[in-house]
């Protein structure tokens, strides 16, 4: 989900980058939502408004301004009852948490527990 509407080149780049196949085939399976309406919305409304959906994903990635930044860092929303805290991952690591987190494969703390020093989940060490 879009919330930053500053600049339409890195919004193309963060896209495309989430998007992406990686070397094994897999790539995040994601409703993109690009509407004005959620420009400057912060990821608490964001959340409000589709956990008030009758059907909703496990989780909300939102690109907002820092996500626009280079390996553009999304924000991981928790959409379940227990609303834990967000973090970020890089872009092209987003397949993991998509599959793993919709399909209850793994848990949140597993993606969460493994964020750098700046809150950011950069894929799991080889």
């Amino acid at each position: 989900m879009r919330s930053d509407f500053t600049d339409e080149r890195a919004w193309q780049a963060a896209r495309a980058a989430a998007l992406a196949e990686n070397d094994d085939g897999f790539r995040a399976y994601v409703q993109v939502i690009d509407e004005p309406q959620f420009a400057d919305s912060t990821w608490q409304g964001l959340r409000q408004e589709v956990r008030a959906l009758d059907e909703h994903a496990a989780v909300l990635f939102v690109v907002d301004g820092p996500a626009l930044a280079d390996d553009h860092p999304i924000l991981v929303v928790d959409l379940s009852d227990e609303a834990r805290a967000a973090f970020r991952c890089v872009a092209h690591e987003l397949w993991g948490i998509d599959n793993n987190l919709n399909l209850a494969n793994m848990d949140w703390d597993e993606f969460a527990d493994n964020v750098d020093r700046g809150g950011v989940f950069l894929g799991f060490p080889a």
